[in-house]
């Protein structure tokens, strides 16, 4: 069976409030971290990790995809730890079968998170969720992949705009946070999922998604998918 994916693609301003711990009831939290602006903070926390995650951040040739990974590791604890209430050394993670990451034990409160470039996005509900974010490469060779990966009135659209690079990134945001959300592995048949539609269809799932796309700065793209239409969205800035 098939289900409604409701796709916004009206552009999302959201105000920006700075961080502060409180519950979801029913909200949808989207959190943005600047890594430079928070990385000296970040590795005085380094502790919190195990000496695997360690030994993986000292494998990165580049030093960019170091702190990116410690950045993400560190805050991923921190974060889930506001949201269930015990201290960030005792927050436990496990994978589906898919690999999707999740809260151990808990339930009722889901995260996904992405990063790009010095961008460091969460998002937590109390529904699935996922989130993307990418930085718009004007070097990227996006052509390569649109036969692939994007239906063909996405592909039209994208030839015909006068900003192809812009719009190609937006689309792969949504599509990228809708595999997030369902968390059931890559899409052999991505091609058929036509996001500039009002309504998508997306294979073997019987709960609507919902999607929402912004600009995090003007060269990077964002975009939600989440389960309750009517959830109030609040944007934090750690």
């Amino acid at each position: 069976m098939s289900s409604n994916i409701i796709i916004d693609w009206q552009e999302t301003n959201p105000v920006w409030e700075k961080f502060a711990v409180s519950p979801l009831l029913d909200e949808l939290h989207i959190i943005r971290i600047g890594i430079a602006n928070n990385l000296e903070k970040i590795l005085r926390h380094t502790g919190l990790l195990s000496g695997e995650e360690l030994i993986k951040s000292e494998r990165f040739v580049r030093e960019q995809d170091k702190y990116s990974f410690l950045a993400s590791s560190v805050m991923k604890k921190i974060l889930c730890s506001y949201y269930i209430g015990c201290e960030p050394q005792s927050v436990e993670f496990e994978v589906n079968e898919f690999n999707k990451p999740k809260i151990k034990i808990q339930k009722d409160i889901h995260y996904n998170t992405s990063h790009s470039g010095d961008w460091l996005l969460f998002i937590f509900s109390n529904n699935p969720c996922g989130i993307d974010v990418e930085r718009i490469n004007p070097e990227f060779d996006y052509i390569s992949i649109l036969e692939m990966s994007f239906h063909h009135d996405e592909i039209d659209f994208i030839q015909k705009s006068k900003e192809p690079i812009n719009q190609f990134f937006k689309i792969w945001t949504i599509k990228e946070s809708i595999l997030k959300a369902e968390g059931t592995g890559l899409m052999d048949n991505l091609n058929e999922l036509n996001t500039l539609q009002d309504f998508a269809k997306l294979p073997e799932n019987t709960d609507p998604w919902n999607t929402k796309s912004l600009l995090i700065e003007e060269d990077y793209w964002c975009s939600l998918c989440f389960k309750n239409a009517s959830s109030k969205i609040k944007y934090f800035e750690f």
